[in-house]
């Protein structure tokens, strides 16, 4: 069988595992005897089997043995011990695994090529299929945890070209058409969590969630929500899905604290709620990647600070004037947006602007 079409059912078994993983990759693997698959994995719970251990499992389950049969991952297998789960390459060594096929270098220091060398010390016959490129896009949050032990950032924006992001008049903060606005939920798919400040919340009541096709089968991102003063209304929409928000604060309310704790909230109070703070702590609860949706003080804080690995600006067609609130003077560090631009793309009425 073609061993890159092996390689992509290894990654769209990866895929599976969105929101599942923490702070570690995804990863899928598939197991191949006699040019048969016999066996497929993926990494479906933090702290639980990894994607190799749970195809060999898969294949056993059905009565085969993996004894001399070929492991394609799209992962190098990790190898480092003091973890949560047993080094994977132990596992194939013992198994008798005869071939891996193996579709990026795992770029933690503990592993980086140390997976393969300790199995080609096993006799074990290692072969790179490159799609390291696509690897490293799939896993950015967990690569980003280790080049700045941080959660990967995504700034999202929509705003009017007159440099409004919302209607004080019809308190309205849809800007886009309808196919900026899908465009725009497509992108909760790719992150563990949204962001948001309390005053999003007041106004709009979002639910933060992806509603896209296939989004009954999806882990849905946890709700992130600045609120100072604790003000977020109890039968917000974030509380009412049960998506487990995190609410962070500085306001010591016990009595709201309490109340919010007990409809499935988790309460952080920090003595300030600087961007650098805020992602130290949801590191600290296995969040990878985060999408900050705004609204205009969040954003620019996260802009100001340089806290931020991807900014993405909407310009709709759309003018409002007077009647809108204005947030384009935040945006003004243009000589720093304007050296990291690297994609423009019409979406509907609006163009997307992705700066890196």
């Amino acid at each position: 069988m073609d061993k890159k079409h092996l390689m992509r059912k290894a990654f769209d078994l990866a895929k599976k595992g969105k929101n599942l993983t923490g702070l570690n990759p995804m990863v899928g693997a598939i197991i191949l005897k006699s040019r048969k698959i016999i066996g497929k994995g993926f990494h479906s719970q933090y702290g639980g089997p990894h994607a190799e251990v749970n195809a060999i499992a898969d294949a056993e389950s059905r009565g085969f043995n993996v004894k001399g049969s070929t492991l394609i991952s799209s992962l190098e297998p990790c190898c480092h011990t003091h973890k949560k789960t047993p080094p994977c390459t132990d596992l194939l060594i013992e198994k008798g695994i005869k071939t891996l096929y193996y579709g990026s270098v795992d770029l933690n220091p503990k592993v980086k090529g140390k997976g393969i060398e300790k199995l080609e010390k096993n006799n074990i016959e290692t072969i790179f299929v490159d799609y390291q490129d696509i690897n490293d896009e799939l896993n950015r949050g967990a690569l980003n945890i280790i080049r700045q032990n941080r959660p990967f950032v995504t700034l999202k924006i929509c705003m009017t070209l007159d440099g409004m992001i919302y209607n004080k008049k019809t308190k309205n903060g849809s800007i886009g058409d309808s196919e900026q606005l899908k465009h725009s939920n497509n992108l909760r798919k790719m992150h563990d969590s949204v962001l948001v400040g309390v005053e999003t919340i007041i106004k709009d009541n979002p639910k933060l969630t992806f509603r896209g096709n296939g989004c009954e089968n999806f882990t849905q991102p946890r709700p992130i929500v600045l609120d100072s003063n604790l003000r977020i209304p109890l039968n917000s929409q974030i509380i009412r899905l049960g998506n487990n928000p995190i609410i962070f604060t500085k306001k010591n309310n016990i009595q709201k604290f309490n109340r919010l704790t007990k409809l499935g909230c988790t309460i952080i109070k920090l003595n300030n709620l600087k961007p650098e703070k805020i992602l130290k702590n949801l590191m600290l609860n296995n969040l990878q990647s985060i999408l900050v949706e705004g609204g205009g003080k969040v954003f620019s804080s996260f802009l100001s600070s340089d806290m931020y690995n991807e900014l993405i600006l909407y310009y709709s067609s759309n003018l409002m004037g007077n009647s809108g609130l204005n947030v384009s003077e935040s945006l003004h560090k243009e000589y720093k947006i304007k050296k990291k631009s690297s994609r423009i793309k019409n979406i509907g009425n609006s163009v997307m602007m992705v700066f890196k």
